[in-house]
């Protein structure tokens, strides 16, 4: 069985989700453990970040049976690109518990669910899937709700005994002291969850240029900021049993 299977989400777009899913998958790789980032989004923005093709058969073929080959952007470091298939009627029909059923025979150390904005569908795929979340944010109004709406649906899911993470935490990305409004997020976030374990990560050029690069961090920027801050939230999963 995985034992890290981390669905890592946030409603909204352009909060630095995927750089997220896609820095945590290469660290994790460098510590040698075997990752697969499986991309729920029908762009496929993290397979193409991470250098692979982003229009091979991926996640929507894995979820309808069908075995696609990993595609190896590291060493330990797999991916299953997302892709306009993952719009089907066919996957968005699926039950919420059958990608959690799909992963269950794969042979690796941890596994990344980058889930979609905006595509509750597929979000619930990755949800389920887990059993350890990272909700991502950053200073806007609308990502802050879209956070919230995470959460509400990760202590629905464990209140009722449902599938699905038990824990998880809150990540403040694309911070910049300079502008106000991300002065006054994490006093906001922690009057929200003040019981939730929370995280910053703080604008860093690396990471976009990482993804431009089509390389994983970890063999772009190994000593940026990102990467630091990053491995603190790896560390963090270290200890979640």
């Amino acid at each position: 069985m995985v034992k890290y299977r981390i669905a890592v989400a946030a409603r909204k777009g352009g909060v630095g989700k995927t750089s997220i899913s896609c820095g945590i998958a290469s660290i994790l790789s460098t510590l040698g453990k075997r990752v697969l980032l499986i991309d729920l989004d029908p762009q496929s923005n993290a397979a193409y970040a991470l250098g692979v093709d982003p229009t091979a058969p991926g996640t929507a073929e894995f979820l309808t049976g069908q075995n696609p080959v990993p595609l190896s952007a590291a060493s330990g470091l797999d991916v299953l690109p997302g892709g306009p298939n993952l719009t089907s009627q066919q996957i968005q029909s699926l039950h919420p518990e059958d990608l959690a059923d799909a992963i269950e025979a794969l042979n690796y150390d941890a596994v990344l669910f980058d889930c979609p904005p905006g595509n509750e569908s597929l979000e619930r795929l990755g949800i389920v899937a887990a059993n350890i979340a990272l909700v991502i944010t950053n200073a806007h109004p609308f990502a802050i709700m879209g956070a919230d709406r995470v959460m509400g649906i990760l202590e629905d899911y464990r209140s009722k005994g449902r599938r699905g993470p038990q824990q998880w935490s809150i990540v403040m990305s694309q911070v910049d002291e300079r502008r106000a409004m991300d002065k006054q997020l994490p006093s906001q976030l922690f009057e929200m969850y003040s019981d939730v374990h929370n995280f910053t990560i703080h604008q860093d050029v690396n990471v976009a240029q990482a993804g431009a690069q089509q390389s994983p961090l970890m063999e772009y920027a190994p000593k940026s900021r990102a990467a630091q801050e990053l491995t603190e939230i790896v560390d963090w999963l270290s200890q979640v049993d």
